[in-house]
């Protein structure tokens, strides 16, 4: 009977251990999770399109289509001081199917994920991008909000799962010598791309698998 006593107290010691080691390796968790990882999200641009000369005459302009997110280095200039100015850098890569004679591709564009609050598992960022000066009538514009939530492995180490959720966006391009105009609204919600992703040789051609050139 005491046999059984000190190791039913083994157990739960031992239960208690590791309790406060996954409590721990948790609490110590921060932005720096993100650092390296890949979204898939899946984006939908709907608004208007004008492309040709003459009177005012919009078409209405819809696409759907995967963008994938690669989170790079996160950055708090003023440690435990000031609260919204941290980042990520980041790069969004879209496949790109320009008019002949130029071939089809990903093309990628570096962005900044700018923390508005929240915790390392679950914030909200703003992005602003422009392509010349759209202030002037020559550019593009690519903004939106969106609200990033996370959820640990069972050892507390790496990310697990994520999502990716816009709640609010908009893509504007002008060039008058074109002509080309577009004004649309724009839907993102995206997850998490697996570390294992790169293992199927069906995904090599996506740019979380792509090696640099």
């Amino acid at each position: 009977m005491k046999r059984v006593r000190i190791s039913l107290g083994v157990f739960v010691a031992a239960v208690l251990i590791c309790s406060f080691f996954f409590s721990t390796a948790h609490a110590q968790v921060d932005y720096t999770i993100w650092e390296g990882r890949w979204l898939k999200v899946n984006t939908n641009f709907k608004g208007y399109e004008r492309n040709f000369a003459g009177p005012p005459d919009w078409s209405p302009d819809n696409e759907r289509f995967t963008l994938f997110m690669q989170i790079g280095t996160y950055a708090d200039p003023t440690p435990g001081g000031t609260e919204g100015d941290e980042t990520f850098s980041a790069v969004v890569w879209n496949y790109d199917t320009p008019p002949p004679p130029e071939l089809p591709g990903w093309v990628s564009m570096p962005v900044i994920f700018h923390r508005i609050h929240g915790t390392p598992l679950d914030f909200f960022i703003w992005s602003q991008t422009d392509e010349d000066d759209i202030s002037a009538g020559l550019g593009m514009r690519f903004a939106f909000v969106a609200r990033i939530t996370g959820k640990m492995d069972r050892a507390g180490i790496s990310l697990q799962t994520a999502q990716f959720k816009c709640l609010g966006g908009y893509h504007v391009e002008m060039d008058p010598a074109d002509p080309i105009y577009l004004a649309s609204g724009i839907t993102m919600t995206g997850t998490l791309v697996p570390l294992n992703f790169c293992d199927s040789a069906r995904n090599s051609q996506y740019p979380p698998c792509r090696r640099p050139d």
